[in-house]
Formats: structure tokens, C-alpha cells, sequence
């Protein structure tokens, strides 16, 4: 029987392989909780979300654009071609990265009609931390996905999607059947909307591990990610959220030597000096961190979450206290 191996990245196609696993593994390749997304129920709507990921990591320097929507295509072909394989199993853990790739690859299945012989392997644990010899047990975990997991997830992407995170906020508010991991990790989601003192829940914890003394960016990423209840940030996110707070218009924090970006990394020596740097928090940063002061009011917040773009005239937010999303102004 001929399958269709679908998991979270490089690390775990390569540990199902050296497992000794059977069929045509295929890593999915996206951080879908930095950029924008998109709608993909139909055709048109796949394109569009193609190009939109693709200009947006472009955009970050990490390939090509036409490189990167040939990535895209090729990976929409595969999942179009889903009838020359008799099943198709997809491997993915319980965090936000892998969460929101699961609903993709499910909400796309969905409109592709493939309701038989869909198989999910569901890990509370890093598939990537496995073995060879340990990762197969979790076949132990593998349920069948049929028809109305699929809708379910097609709702949650519509949600994460939409232009406004109204619809996100009402849907953790329900309890997804067979998706034990997803209202965690979509609340989580939302955590990366600006608060009421403008940060983010990770550059909230930026800051506060930064005024704790952990003051250089290797040893922040450690920190932050054991600060998280489920770890989903690369380092290069990571890193890209971290340069953010120093240049801005009003810097939060300083002591970098440049800006993140692909190229850094891939020189090890310019690495080294971007990882090692001895960082401060700025006045401002510590009164942001007190909250005797808005990030918002003082430096132009401008990125995107899910399908919404969080800007200065379209300033969602989420107060972490209240576990509760408030409108921007003009909408109150």
C-alpha cells in the first residue's frame, strides 16, 4: 500500500526515514504564525496564498521569490495528486507551528474531498527530539480523520484567516473534537497580538528576561522557549522579534550589532557576534516593562497575524489578564 507521509519539517521526515518508515515523506515547510495568510478553499484563493507566502518570505531574505512559489506549487501538486496514494498519514505536534500547519494540510484535504483513509498522529512531545528507534511508537497515537475533523478544520483556518481576529477569538471558546492541542495553541496565537502595553506576549518575555539578566540573544531564546507552555519559535523568528525592539523609532532595548536577517546566519562568524552581543533594556523599554508606558505610542506597529494586519488604524489587542480581545478605537 502506497502512502503519503506528511510531518512538520526536515528533522522528523529525516527520523521517520532513518526510522526505517515506508512510503513518500514529505516535510511541510512554513511558519505559518510569522506573515500573512490567506483563504484557501478555492483555487484561485491557493495562487494567491501562494504568492502572498512566498513575497513574504522573499521579502525576509530567505530565497527567492520564484524559488520559493515553485516550493509552493510543487507542495499544492502533491496533495492535488492525493489519489495515487492509498492512505496518508500526517505527523505533528501540539504547538502553534505545527497546529496551524495541521489545519492547512487538513482544511485542503477537506476541499479536495479526501475523506477516506487519512490517518493523524498527534504528539504532545517534539517529534523532532525523538530517535529513530523511539519515533515510531507514536504510531500508538494514529487516529483516522474522516469528514467532519476535516470541516472542523476548515472552520479553524477560516478563523486564523479572516481579516479580523473576532472569529479566532470566538472559536477557542469551543472545543474541537479530535483536536485536544488546538484551542491552546490558537489562544497562543492570539497572545502575539499587541497587549494593552503594546508588546506581544514574546516581546513581553523578551523584556522581562532581558531586565532579569539574561542579557545576551542566544541565552534569551533559551529562556523565552522555556518560558512557553508548548515551544513553537525557530530561531530565526525569534531572532527577527528580538531585533524589532532595537531598531525602531524608539528603541525598547540596545546592544545588537546589526539587525537579524538569513545572511547572519548563514556566515558563523557574524552569527557568533549577533548571538554573543551584551543587550540592555533602554529607559523606555523599562517603562514599558512596568507599564508606565504603550509601545504603540511610541513606535509604528505594523505586522500581520494570521489574516489580520495589526497597524496603527487597525490596532487589535489582547489584554493577557482578561484573556479578552479588545477592538481598535475607531471600532469601539
Amino acid at each position: 500500500m502506497s502512502s503519503l507521509i506528511l510531518t512538520n519539517g526536515d528533522t522528523a521526515a529525516d527520523l521517520l526515514t532513518a526510522a526505517g518508515k515506508q512510503g513518500h515523506i514529505f516535510p511541510w515547510r512554513d511558519s505559518l504564525h510569522e506573515g500573512p495568510i490567506g483563504p484557501i478553499s478555492a483555487q484561485e484563493e491557493q495562487a494567491n496564498f501562494r504568492s502572498l507566502r512566498a513575497t513574504y518570505w522573499a521579502g525576509r531574505k530567505v530565497e527567492q521569490q520564484e524559488a520559493l512559489e515553485q516550493t509552493y506549487q510543487t507542495r499544492d501538486r502533491l496533495l492535488e495528486n492525493h489519489k495515487v496514494y492509498d492512505a496518508i498519514e500526517l505527523w505533528f505536534e501540539h504547538d502553534l507551528y505545527d497546529q496551524l500547519q495541521l489545519i492547512e494540510i487538513l482544511t485542503r484535504l477537506y476541499h479536495l474531498k479526501r475523506f477516506d483513509k487519512v490517518f493523524l498522529v498527534q504528539a504532545e512531545t517534539y517529534l523532532g527530539m525523538q530517535q529513530p528507534n523511539t519515533i515510531l511508537k507514536l504510531e500508538s497515537l494514529s487516529q483516522p480523520v474522516g469528514e467532519q475533523m476535516m470541516a472542523i478544520a476548515d472552520l479553524a483556518w477560516q478563523t486564523v484567516s479572516h481579516e479580523t481576529p473576532e472569529k479566532l477569538a470566538e472559536f477557542i471558546t469551543l472545543k474541537p473534537a479530535g483536536f485536544p492541542f488546538l484551542r491552546q495553541a490558537l489562544t497562543r496565537l492570539l497572545e502575539e497580538l499587541p497587549g494593552p502595553d503594546g508588546l506581544s506576549r514574546t516581546q513581553r518575555q523578551i523584556l522581562y528576561s532581558l531586565s532579569r539578566g539574561i542579557n545576551k540573544p542566544g541565552m534569551l531564546f533559551g529562556r523565552c522557549q522555556a518560558m512557553e507552555e508548548a515551544q513553537f519559535w525557530g530561531d530565526l523568528g525569534f531572532f527577527e522579534v528580538l531585533s524589532k525592539l532595537q531598531f525602531c523609532s524608539a528603541p525598547l532595548i540596545e546592544g545588537l550589532p546589526f539587525g537579524s536577517s538569513m545572511q547572519v546566519f548563514q556566515d558563523s562568524e557574524t552569527r557568533k557576534s549577533f548571538i554573543q552581543s551584551q543587550l540592555t533594556l533602554t529607559d523606555l523599554g523599562q517603562e514599558i516593562l512596568t507599564g508606565t508606558a504603550d509601545h504603540a505610542d511610541h513606535n509604528e506597529i505594523d505586522y500581520h497575524l494570521g489574516g489580520t494586519h495589526i497597524r496603527p488604524n487597525n490596532l487589535w489587542r489582547w489584554d493577557w489578564e482578561q484573556s479578552a480581545l479588545q477592538a481598535p478605537p475607531a471600532l469601539n
